[in-house]
């Protein structure tokens, strides 16, 4: 071992235990890597080191290749996808496709896994999943409310779906992207990997992920949460909804129309006349002109608006039915002479404020009907308003305007949103340009179309992910220029020189399994693909082939909390515990590593 690789293992085992303690943020451990691999050559070269064959500046990067990783294509696709990840999300496609997708799974834990599979699954191959779980983590956690079910049950599943997703296509995953990268920076290699190079293997390991939990991993699940998970019942109001003439809800009953998993909202009474049915509200069956009050979220009363089954009631003025075009705002009543003791009907908002009153912050409703309910100081109203009497009602003392909610999802921003991701992916899998090309210019028709806004832009992307990218690039090239990498690979090959090729796989997926529980992915895949590609090289085995092992194995580690931003990020809901992780995730790993390295034997010539 020389000194410039020591000094390279000496850097790799600082960060190791920065990223493992989070002493410092990852980002900050990322770019502190950065600052050193940048400073060594140019504070430490000197002639007395030359004279003992200590060559620092030819063993690390100079200041242009430490500060490649921020222009690296790895950084700016990844950078581009989670701002075309964030319009996908904004245009409400997601929402609707799980609105579609969780009415079909009852209370059925068994299709509960398998709608959580086939939806995230399938979504995390082309859009980032670590934002396709963000955007899923609400839905599933409200299914799971609806079904009586423990959050922890369907908190793991979809963590580790996104995972295996992210693994059919080349954007489903930063690693992806950055383990490409390195091929393509290769000289020896000099290419990178194609959008659905390593799709067939990224299906079989997502099937199998879905059969591990409809058998095995069911029951290792949390039989319990770590604790309740809090939820936020100021997002809920009360509403009122008609049964129009032509709704397909007619003669049959809420339950089997399965209303409340279509629309999330919580039945509370179903009115006809002057019949009240609580208990027997979802086993009536519906007639014309019923009333149905329900206890909804402000998206959700957004999205009843929109439906033509049922029709969101304003009972205090001359118009009845909520109009799609108009803005929800929650108030606080402050007015006692106003609204201490008067109901809702006697207050007459429309008269007053131009607004109609759509629900109640209310846990019970001792009235048949919300007209008839008593209002009071301190409780919050949510209306109904256009934006010019909104401007007038926030100069109004009666009241305090809380917030507003505008509906941004409609069918044109979906379906454009949509078509251009699928542009993305299409143009970069069927043409020559390459994936950060088509990203980029996703970028500027999403900002063209009105999809995102310049703030959107910036907020959608999670910059310590970016700055992480930026930060370990170097610490590659660190790797192959000192030899650090070489000289693993020799370790590795004196005692896999004899080994069958479908060894040396598992040999390289169980290391960087290990790795990852305590390092990010990213990180993981900077330190093992030079090694990979080196070992490769040395054994005359195919490194397209050993890159692939690693960058699954880097995607796929359930281990730990920590070394995948989708566990860290159910992990921080304080729902599961840290040893709920390796009791699911360990015995997948262990499946996984036997599948994935014979698939990649099998799909990918060995022999160089």
């Amino acid at each position: 071992m020389t000194v410039e690789i020591a000094l390279v293992f000496i850097i790799i085992g600082c960060a190791l235990y920065l990223f493992a303690t989070e002493k410092l943020p990852v980002d900050v451990t990322a770019l502190a890597i950065l600052v050193t691999v940048m400073a060594i050559p140019i504070l430490f070269h000197s002639e007395w080191l030359l004279e003992r064959g200590v060559d620092l500046k030819s063993a690390f990067p100079n200041v242009s290749e430490s500060l490649s990783g921020l222009s690296s294509t790895a950084t700016v696709t990844v950078l581009c996808m989670f701002i075309l990840s964030g319009g996908i999300q904004r245009s409400g496609l997601i929402h609707m496709l799980g609105k579609r997708l969780f009415p079909l799974v009852g209370n059925s834990e068994v299709r509960q896994i398998i709608v959580i599979g086939i939806m995230v699954g399938l979504v995390s191959g082309f859009i980032n999943n670590t934002a396709a779980v963000a955007i899923s983590i609400p839905l599933v956690l409200d299914m799971a409310r609806r079904s009586n079910l423990r959050a922890s049950r369907v908190l793991i599943p979809v963590s580790f779906f996104g995972m295996l997703g992210g693994t059919l296509t080349l954007i489903g995953t930063s690693t992806n992207i950055l383990a490409s990268a390195i091929l393509a920076d290769n000289p020896d290699i000099g290419r990178q990997l194609g959008m659905f190079e390593f799709a067939h293997v990224g299906l079989i390991v997502l099937a199998v992920g879905v059969l591990y939990f409809l058998t095995i991993g069911r029951w290792l699940l949390p039989s319990r949460d770590a604790r309740p998970l809090q939820k936020e019942e100021d997002e809920y109001f009360v509403i009122e909804l008609s049964v129009p003439n032509d709704s397909p809800l007619i003669e049959k009953t809420l339950q089997d129309a399965k209303f409340e998993a279509h629309a999330g909202a919580e039945i509370m009474k179903l009115t006809r006349g002057e019949q009240t049915w609580i208990k027997r509200a979802k086993s009536t069956p519906i007639q014309t002109g019923d009333i149905i009050m329900a206890r909804a979220t402000v998206r959700q009363i957004m999205d009843l608006i929109k439906e033509d089954h049922v029709e969101v009631l304003s009972d205090f003025g001359d118009t009845r039915k909520a109009r799609s075009d108009g803005q929800l705002v929650p108030i606080l009543l402050r007015n006692r002479g106003l609204f201490n003791g008067r109901t809702a009907r006697a207050v007459d908002f429309w008269k007053r404020y131009q607004a109609r009153l759509i629900g109640l912050d209310t846990k019970t409703v001792r009235s048949r009907r919300l007209s008839q309910e008593k209002l009071h100081v301190g409780e919050i109203a949510l209306l109904e308003i256009s934006k010019t009497a909104l401007d007038r009602l926030h100069r109004n003392t009666d009241i305090v305007v809380l917030g507003e909610y505008k509906d941004d999802f409609d069918t044109r921003r979906m379906l454009v949103a949509g078509g251009i991701v699928a542009a993305v992916v299409g143009l970069a899998a069927l043409t020559p340009m390459p994936i950060v090309l088509t990203a980029i210019a996703g970028v500027i028709a999403m900002f063209a179309t009105g999809c995102i806004g310049k703030t959107d832009m910036y907020e959608d992307v999670s910059w310590d992910v970016i700055f992480l990218l930026a930060g370990i690039i170097p610490l590659g090239i660190a790797m192959t220029k000192s030899g650090a990498a070489a000289w693993l690979s020799s370790l590795l090959a004196v005692y896999a020189g004899s080994w069958e090729p479908v060894y040396v796989v598992m040999a390289l997926y169980a290391a960087t399994t290990l790795l990852t529980s305590i390092l990010s992915n990213n990180a993981s895949v900077v330190i093992l693909v030079p090694v990979a590609i080196s070992l490769a090289q040395m054994l005359e085995l195919n490194p397209i082939a050993l890159t692939i092992a690693v960058m699954f194995a880097a995607s796929n580690s359930f281990l730990t909390p920590i070394g995948y931003q989708t566990n860290t990020m159910i992990f921080g809901t304080g729902v599961l515990r840290f040893s709920d992780f390796p009791k699911v995730g360990a015995p997948l790993n262990l499946i996984l590593m036997f599948v994935t390295s014979f698939a990649v034997v099998h799909f990918w010539p060995v022999n160089a």
